[in-house]
């Protein structure tokens, strides 16, 4: 007949020594998990946050319009599309909250070059430039990143001859860009660039001819 035999105290000892290094060992791969799972996380929240902010970038530079004002020094009609290599600020019929009537939109650097700023304000008579200096407040977007400009030319009369070029005044050309490109860089290496091309449609006013740059 077997007798009962109870556990040692020395082998509880190692018995709640090893339980104690099992459940550290979980909870030690357990926090790596959730860490790396957060930080996955954050980086989809951004890249989804580029996206969309790119998204309505394009889609306000590919609904650029032709928007004209009247110059009361000058006594004539000028079109509003005003770009520089690193700031541009045009007309458009897309609206970020959706709001009814023409938006005027902006791009620039902020302050420490490291951050890109977006201006949008609605468009109503008179000089889109001066709506913009009242209109003050503007939203920081896309980090860490530093936005490049370029404007499509295009010659009709040249069998479409095309050239990207760092500036364009539809006050002095008379005409929106056929395209404009817009290059992001970050300071990061490791950070690829970011680049879109958006086609504009609606490049000239009807009854304003274009010059040639």
């Amino acid at each position: 007949m077997f007798k009962n035999k109870g556990f040692t105290l020395l082998e509880l000892l190692i018995a709640l020594t090893l339980s104690t290094m099992v459940i550290l060992l979980l909870a030690v791969g357990m926090n790596i998990v959730m860490t790396d799972w957060e930080r996955s996380d954050n980086r989809l929240e951004n890249s989804l946050d580029k996206v969309l902010i790119l998204l309505n970038i394009e889609r306000a530079l590919e609904g650029a319009y032709p928007h004209t004002y009247f110059h009361e020094d000058d006594n004539k009609k000028y079109i509003f599309f005003e770009g520089e290599e690193e700031s541009m600020a045009w007309v458009s019929t897309v609206s970020p909250g959706r709001h009814l009537g023409l938006q005027i939109w902006q791009l620039s650097p902020s302050e420490e070059n490291d951050w890109v700023q977006i201006k949008v304000t609605p468009a109503f008579a008179g000089d889109p430039t001066e709506r913009l200096e009242i209109e003050s407040d503007s939203l920081t977007v896309l980090e860490g990143y530093k936005a490049t400009f370029e404007y499509l030319y295009k010659d009709d009369k040249l069998d479409d001859e095309t050239e990207w070029v760092d500036k364009w005044s539809a006050k002095k050309l008379q005409a929106l860009p056929n395209a404009v490109r817009v290059k992001l860089e970050s300071d990061d290496n490791d950070v690829e660039p970011l680049e879109i091309v958006a086609l504009i449609q609606a490049n000239q006013h009807k009854s304003i001819r274009p010059v040639k740059p």
